[in-house]
């Protein structure tokens, strides 16, 4: 008899949940930034229960990420996001996040509720000069650039990153099947370089990822930075539906 492979065996399973890419460490290199935007436009974009930062700014993040599994791996990882609140305590709450590969995209939607989406992200230093990309649909969206500058002291530290596990209704006349999850995900940083760059950051106009729609207006910082990255999540709360579903359609390639 042939192998059915649609389903598993218990041992099958447990090999599996060993090997799940989402829950790997991992190392990586990469361009951040943080930049203030207009006034007024990151309160209009953090669905409750988080809440504005008393100083809100947009946080980039484009890097090569390398995971020793299945030989190693190496893909493309970005997150566009903004600071935030919740409980009391920072956090940053991620707009959209483009990823290299169906696996990496599927898992992180499906485990965290994380709003990947396919693209192609490149991370590189070529001696003194550092740059970043997103592209989707041929439009180069998100790009940093810059010089090494001086190097920074290097940190340990943990983000709380939120994300909204939703599950988009089966029927027309409903946006959701169920109330939406927040998800806080404790990611873990452990730099081994950190040097500051002198660049700029371009946001350019594409009608499926309006990153433009949040424009710099003062650079605050931007840096590279080395070293291993590791993560846990929970749930941490119920949230009414229909509170979250004029944010939903960002998840998606709708205009």
């Amino acid at each position: 008899m042939s192998e059915l492979r649609y389903v598993k065996t218990q041992e099958q399973l447990i090999e599996a949940a060993e090997n799940n890419l989402e829950f790997f460490d991992a190392k990586m290199h990469a361009i951040k930034a943080w930049y203030k935007t207009e006034p007024g436009l990151i309160e209009k974009l953090i669905p409750a229960p988080l809440s504005v930062h008393a100083d809100p700014m947009v946080r980039i993040v484009i890097s090569r990420v390398f995971v020793d599994l299945m030989g190693g791996m190496e893909f493309g990882a970005a997150t566009f996001g903004v600071n935030c609140m919740y409980q009391g305590k920072e956090g940053i709450y991620e707009i959209t996040m483009p990823m290299e590969g169906e696996g990496v995209v599927v898992g992180g939607r499906e485990t965290y509720g994380e709003p990947k989406k396919i693209a192609d992200v490149t991370a590189s230093k070529d001696g003194d000069d550092c740059l970043a990309t997103v592209t989707r649909h041929g439009i180069t969206y998100l790009e940093l650039k810059g010089k090494t500058t001086e190097s920074l002291e290097t940190s340990d530290f943990t983000d709380d990153v939120y994300c909204f596990k939703v599950f988009p209704s089966c029927e027309q006349n409903k946006p959701v099947d169920q109330n939406p999850l927040l998800v806080r995900i404790n990611m873990h940083r452990t730099q081994t370089v950190h040097t500051k760059l002198d660049g700029e950051i371009i946001l350019r106009e594409s009608p499926m990822d309006p990153v433009i729609d949040l424009p710099v207006k003062e650079m605050v910082s931007l840096v590279w930075e080395e070293g291993g990255s590791s993560s846990n999540a929970s749930v941490v709360e119920e949230v009414d539906a229909m509170s979250y579903v004029p944010f939903m359609h960002s998840r998606y390639d709708s205009v």
